[in-house]
């Protein structure tokens, strides 16, 4: 979603970064541009914390055995590029915990809350294909944390988002891009997990792709 850097955008991070410069840093810019939008491994603290300590080393990107760790590309929320961030398109977290083994700098930590429960799952109302026709079991049987996807008396998958932990096998196996036409109303597909900290994870239960969007534009400053 985080589409091409224009030429303005470019300018933008390049003024950025002689501002990170500036402060001998990313760490005093970083705690106040701190977007909570990005899902980051387990063991970040907090998106503040994790832009303040991490030097960009990239090493959990290169021990992630399931190539899920990934450096933020260029964008104008110039502090986080180069961070770490979850994408699951080759696999799902484990939480074997090689990246945090790893961080020389204490940006991702045994002690932090993620540790064990990375973010949560949320459903995309318009995109799942169980919630728009009905018929697909596939999260919901899937899920290793028993009773985190279950499905409600018309086949609807539904996420306790108490139990779940972000592993991302949902999002992973949801098969919705290849039983859909394509939609430009409507995300890839069903199911996307979110940093706890975000604006989407504190909105109730399934959300539709626009208000899915919405919320990631409004925290990443593309709006």
């Amino acid at each position: 979603m985080s589409g091409e850097v224009t030429r303005r955008q470019f300018c933008l991070a390049g003024g950025a970064a002689a501002a990170v410069a500036a402060l001998g840093g990313g760490g005093a810019l970083a705690q106040q541009n701190a977007p909570s939008v990005y899902l980051r491994p387990p063991g970040a603290v907090s998106e503040a914390h994790l832009l303040a300590h991490c030097d960009r080393c990239q090493r959990c990107v290169q021990v992630c055995p399931y190539n899920l760790v990934q450096p933020r590309p260029l964008s104008w929320d110039f502090p986080t590029v180069g961070t770490p961030e979850l994408i699951f398109k080759e696999g799902y977290c484990d939480f074997c915990m090689l990246c945090v083994d790893v961080c020389p700098t204490g940006a991702l930590s045994y002690e932090a809350p993620t540790a064990e429960n990375i973010g949560v799952a949320k459903l995309i109302s318009d995109a799942c294909v169980a919630w728009d026709w009905g018929g697909c079991t596939v999260c919901a049987d899937v899920c290793p944390v028993e009773n985190a996807v279950t499905l409600d008396e018309r086949g609807r998958p539904h996420v306790d988002e108490d139990l779940c932990n972000g592993c991302g096998l949902c999002e992973l196996e949801c098969p919705a891009p290849s039983l859909r036409a394509y939609d430009p109303s409507t995300v890839a597909k069903g199911i996307y997990v979110v940093s706890r900290e975000s604006e989407a994870a504190r909105m109730p239960g399934a959300l539709t792709s626009a208000e899915y969007e919405a919320a990631y534009r409004k925290e990443a400053g593309h709006e």
